[in-house]
């Protein structure tokens, strides 16, 4: 993918978010997906707190920095730990985290150069926005589901 087909795919992604949550009330973000399952409010905060991960990586790397997304291998204790920050957090904040994090990750992508180099498959940048992309994809999914029998 190019540049402008990264940006294209996660504002488009997030604009299909919006979407499905734009009718729901807090009290329908707050209820659990299903037995077990996280809320409407709880994925996205899930969804930020990736999403700020990255724009972590990609300022630290920008610092000469190591990444310390790479320290995370236990995604579920990580995800645990970062669902707890937001336990008590209303649907407003929770929005409001993703969008500013989406918002400073399209800039710093903004700012890298168009090289080919820099946007190759194999490369950090492709894989962190890659990554983005298939989690933002597999939780609208469940996301969509919901809001459509909600």
């Amino acid at each position: 993918m190019t540049k402008q087909e990264y940006v294209e795919k996660l504002s488009e992604l997030r604009a299909r978010v919006w979407a499905s949550v734009e009718a729901m009330s807090d009290e329908q973000m707050s209820s659990p997906m299903g037995e077990g399952k996280w809320s409407v409010k709880d994925t996205l905060g899930h969804l930020a707190a990736w999403e700020g991960e990255t724009v972590n990586a990609f300022e630290q790397k920008a610092r000469g920095e190591r990444p310390t997304i790479a320290d995370i291998k236990d995604f579920n204790a990580w995800n645990e730990v970062e669902s707890g920050k937001r336990k008590d957090w209303s649907p407003e904040q929770i929005r409001e985290e993703l969008k500013s994090n989406r918002e400073r990750l399209l800039e710093i992508v903004g700012n890298i150069p168009e090289d080919e180099k820099i946007w190759a498959p194999e490369r950090a940048t492709a894989r962190l926005l890659s990554g983005l992309i298939d989690h933002d994809e597999h939780h609208l999914e469940s996301i969509r589901r919901f809001s459509e029998t909600s």
